[in-house]
């Protein structure tokens, strides 16, 4: 077996040549042109062997004297090809052997392409390589066991492929490797311990792998020339190690999603180099290392999603470079520290979901472009910083399920950048400025749960890309502006339990998003519009305890994905649409009104058992056991039948009445006209 190893070492070489002879010979028959050698090989690599569907080598041309001028070719002084570089070109096809015959190439870059199968092992013949980049593609099996034979290799990036097995031992044999990336593949096995002796490495990334849980090997504590390692969910188990402290040239590390536990060394603020530490994700415990302030080149420090506990160390407050911060989803108590407000690169801050207390910094905002606040679920209290948008650079301010009282700052009058205003549950007040109600680029506008007051005004109009209207639980009055018709990606409007009056708007209904109508608890009056069936992906609507009259809108139940009606305690009348029998109804209340009538067979069963209280003249018997609604049609008969009596007894009396009348007035008409009265008598014998 050596021995025919040996040959097929031999061999293989030979006919690599051969057939690199016979592509050349090919190609100069086929364009007769003074077209370079290496040019007359990427043709040919185009024609025969890559397939360029999205035109990316359309410039790669036969009358063009040499093809250093061609899409992602570069070439050196001496018009040799000595990179090929066609990232994100959606180029798919093979990678041959033709390609080495570049013979100056030291760099291939092929990231995000479509090229597949197995690693390709021909290019282990491209001997000069100094990188390779085949990440982002279509490749998969096992690493070549081979690939000691690019002797010359620095850089190797096959992240963002399906390779799958262990990591070969022939790596190790990569002497000037400095750069090694295997991130987001499918490989298994643990982290090589012969990685330690790879002591020319300045970047390794294995993240994002089903490796085999295990510890990080000792041996990696060799590599002091580390700047970046990325071993971020890759079933890393046990503590941090203290060999973090010899890499002192290390500027990002990442061990995020793994089932790391114990606590934070403090020996890894020792790496004043680092500028990304990310272990969220893990299983941490005990407190954030007190001289964390010590890491100060840091910009990114997450630490989320953890069991940390105790406050937050002041010495953050020192970390001048300091961009994003964030330390939500653990057990941490006390205040934010003062001084984090001077920190004139923060833009985002996370702390959602702990136990936090005390007032935000009140200059946040004010020195740094702060773009992310992100702190609901905490104990803060007070008003809110006053400068949030003063750089015009705010997102995102989700702060709900807090304490904070008093009106909004002023900055957030013309925030044009903010997107995100998540500020429900707390115990804020006043009115909301109108430049805030119609923000041009608001998605997500959530108020409910506070203590806000004021109308809707008309400028609602003007947030075009509002999806999320959530005012619900305050004290907004006044009617339901028909400005809100022009919001037509608005997918949840909620205003329950406010003081609004009057009808609900027919523009309200040209939402064609609309998933979510909730009214319930205001001073509504008017009729349901019929036009509610033009809301075709409505699923919820809650109209409860207001004022409105009229008859349930047979057009509702054209509505095929409303799953939730609750219009009850109104003034409602009619009959309950049959056609509301078609919907699939988990949730159904019209309790409250002066319906009448048969009720449709579907809803009446147990599941809608309080949903028809109030309404006495319902009947259809079934499992609600409602009146036989002909039973009530024998008391209507009935009723129907003493009402023709009674009529008929007054007309009687009525008709007696009027005949004694006439017949007096007979009477008198027929006595004689000499008949005088007594008293004219006598006074005629005067």
């Amino acid at each position: 077996m050596a021995q025919r190893s040996k040959q097929n070492d031999l061999f293989f070489p030979i006919v690599s040549h051969l057939r690199l002879l016979l592509i050349l010979l090919l190609t100069r028959q086929r364009w007769c042109s003074a077209i370079s050698e290496e040019g007359s090989i990427l043709l040919w690599i185009k024609e025969e062997s890559w397939i360029d569907s999205h035109g990316a080598l359309s410039n790669w041309n036969v009358s063009d004297r040499n093809p250093c001028a061609w899409n992602g070719v570069h070439c050196d002084s001496a018009m040799a090809v000595t990179q090929i570089n066609l990232t994100g070109a959606s180029i798919s096809g093979n990678l041959t052997s033709a390609i080495c015959g570049l013979a100056n190439l030291t760099s291939l870059i092929i990231q995000g392409n479509h090229f597949g199968g197995l690693f390709p092992s021909a290019l282990l013949q491209c001997k000069l390589l100094q990188r390779l980049d085949l990440s982002y593609n279509l490749f998969h099996g096992s690493l070549p066991n081979t690939i000691h034979e690019l002797g010359e290799l620095r850089v190797l990036n096959l992240a963002g492929n399906a390779f799958s097995g262990p990591v070969p031992p022939a790596f190790e044999l990569l002497s000037k490797i400095e750069a090694l990336f295997f991130h987001e593949n499918s490989l298994s096995g643990k982290i090589p311990s012969f990685l330690g002796n790879l002591t020319t490495l300045t970047n390794f990334s294995i993240g994002d792998n089903p490796l085999q849980p295990g510890v990080l090997p000792s041996e990696l504590g060799n590599l002091k020339r580390l700047q970046q390692l990325w071993l971020y969910n890759c079933t890393l188990i046990g503590k941090i190690p203290n060999f973090f402290l010899n890499l002192t040239q290390l500027e990002s590390l990442d061990m995020s999603k793994n089932r790391l536990s114990g606590e934070i060394p403090t020996s890894i603020t020792a790496l004043s180099n680092m500028t990304e530490l990310l272990l969220w994700g893990n299983n941490l415990s005990g407190q954030i290392p007190a001289n964390i302030g010590e890491l100060s080149s840091l910009s990114m420090l997450d630490l989320s999603d953890n069991q940390l506990s105790g406050e937050i160390p002041d010495g953050i407050a020192n970390l001048t470079y300091l961009d994003t911060l964030n330390l939500m989803q653990n057990q941490l108590t006390g205040s934010i520290p003062a001084g984090l407000d001077q920190l004139q690169y923060l833009t985002r801050l996370k702390l959602f979901n702990n136990s936090l207390t005390g007032s935000l910094p009140q200059n946040l905002g004010k020195n740094s472009n702060i773009f992310l606040i992100d702190i609901v679920g905490n104990y803060f209290e007070g008003p809110l910083p006053k400068n949030l948008c003063n750089h015009g650079t705010l997102y995102g301010l989700t702060i709900s399920s807090n304490s904070f009282n008093g009106s909004l700052p002023s900055s957030l009058e013309s925030c044009n950048s903010l997107q995100y205003a998540l500020l429900n549950d707390n115990r804020l007040s006043g009115k909301i400025p109108e430049c805030l109600w119609g923000s041009p680029n608001l998605v997500r506008l959530l108020l409910h749960n506070n203590e806000f007051e004021g109308p809707i005004p008309a400028a609602i109009g003007k947030a075009k890309n509002l999806s999320m209207l959530y005012i619900g639980s305050n004290q907004f009055s006044g009617n339901i502006p028909p400005q809100i018709g022009e919001l037509k990606s608005l997918q949840y409007f909620s205003a329950g339990k406010n003081n609004l009056s009057g009808s609900i708007p027919l523009e309200l209904m040209a939402l064609p998003l609309l998933e979510t109508l909730h009214l319930e608890h205001n001073h509504l009056s008017g009729e349901i519009p019929s036009q509610i069936m033009s809301l075709q992906r409505l699923s919820q609507l809650n109209l409860a305890n207001n004022e409105l009259s009229g008859t349930i809108p047979e057009t509702m139940g054209s509505l095929p994905l409303l799953t939730s009606v609750d219009l009850s305690d109104n003034d409602l009348e009619g009959r309950i649409p049959v056609e509301l029998g078609l919907l699939s109804l988990s949730e159904f209340n019209v309790s409250g009104n002066n319906l009448f009538g048969h009720v449709p067979d579907v809803l009446n069963n147990l599941a809608f058992n309080s949903s028809f209280e109030g309404n006495q003249k319902l009947c259809g018997g079934g499992q609600l056991r409602f009146p036989s609604c002909s039973s009530n049609r024998k008391r209507s008969a009935r009723i129907v039948v003493f009402v023709i009596v009674i009529v008929l007894c007054c007309a009687a009396v009525v008709i007696c009445i009027a005949c004694v009348y006439n017949k007096r007035s007979l009477i008198c008409k027929r006595k004689s006209p000499n008949q005088v009265s007594p008293w004219v008598s006598e006074e005629q014998g005067k």
